[in-house]
């Protein structure tokens, strides 16, 4: 028998076995192997986009009626005529992503293809928000995004949730936040001239911005830090806001508002606006003197220096941050 004739039987049992394992397979007409034209990754974990993922949408979604939300609604242009993050006052900036790339590079499966080797720091909502997430140090682990998205992100024994502030976003991921939001958008354009005016460092919005990736349900509990926005890609959040004048010298306030002060056990999200949110003065505090609000994707949220603030996610959740005077510490 031809050589030929020879090799056909046993590429074609070898082409069976490995197609009734499951493994995809590219031979050309010789035999020979061939590379398939699909990047797409291997596995997407347990939910093929983030929008099939469980969503709390009939718990915690609400319309942001003016009574319960209070915020101030605007378009990109008004924020940045109007200078609004030098206020004191939270705002909601509308299609504040809008012409963004990571529009369509941040879906699941793209995120994966694109930057499956960039690191995050991942930890407990819970811990991040006790620590504050700048201070979160030894309490977030580093791994990469795939290895954080098909095997913590919705494992039932793990809390983890990505929000490293201090690590640097590489070029790639920050090039899909372009044009950047006022006033990041400014330190970026003009950095050294800002920096040579002698402005201090504590008071810049440098253009280091930090990713968020979080399922249904997680959110860092009550903190506090500079002034800082907030942009969600994928998803939604809602928003618990408390104002900083009523609380400035009074922490008896602030740990009456955010915690169970007959229970040491620091609540989750979730659950403080389940069991807590309605007990005492705190629905009326929320109401007359902060907010409580959903966050929609397109849209960024200014918090001021200073307000106390808790998160729940609504179903898989991506975001940007940008805080002023954060710098990064690790590459």
């Amino acid at each position: 028998m031809h050589r030929h004739g020879l090799l056909f039987p046993i590429v074609a049992a070898a082409l069976a076995a490995v197609r009734a394992s499951g493994v995809e397979t590219c031979l050309d007409e010789g035999g020979a192997s061939c590379t398939s034209d699909s990047d797409a990754p291997s596995s997407l974990g347990r939910y093929p986009t983030w929008e099939a993922a469980p969503a709390s949408t009939g718990e915690f979604d609400h319309s942001n009626d003016k009574s319960v939300c209070r915020l101030r609604y605007v378009t990109v242009e008004e924020w940045e005529r109007e200078r609004y993050w030098e206020g004191e006052e939270p705002v909601m900036v509308m299609n504040a992503t809008d012409g963004w790339p990571a529009l369509q590079h941040w879906t699941k499966e793209e995120l994966l293809r694109r930057y499956p080797d960039v690191m995050v720091g991942m930890g407990r909502s819970k811990d991040l928000g006790q620590t504050g997430p700048d201070q979160a140090g030894d309490k977030l682990t580093k791994t990469t995004i795939e290895d954080f998205v098909l095997n913590h992100m919705h494992d039932p024994k793990s809390e983890k949730y990505v929000f490293d502030r201090k690590l640097n976003m590489p070029d790639g991921l920050l090039d899909d936040c372009q044009p950047y939001p006022m006033p990041t958008r400014m330190f970026a354009d003009y950095g050294p001239a800002i920096r040579g005016m002698g402005a201090p460092e504590k008071i810049m919005w440098k253009d280091h911005l930090a990713l968020t990736i979080g399922r249904d349900m997680q959110g860092l509990t009550f903190h506090r830090h500079n002034a800082a926005w907030n942009a969600v890609v994928f998803g939604m959040k809602r928003w618990i806001l408390y104002d900083a004048a009523r609380i400035a010298g009074n922490s008896t306030r602030l740990k009456r508002m955010t915690r169970d002060v007959t229970n040491p056990i620091q609540l989750t999200t979730g659950d403080w606006i389940r069991e807590l949110y309605n007990k005492d003065e705190r629905m009326y505090e929320i109401r007359n003197f902060g907010h409580d609000c959903v966050q929609r994707a397109g849209e960024l949220l200014y918090v001021p220096k200073g307000w106390a603030h808790m998160v729940v996610n609504i179903g898989d959740t991506v975001a940007i941050v940008s805080e002023r005077g954060l710098n990064a510490m690790e590459p």
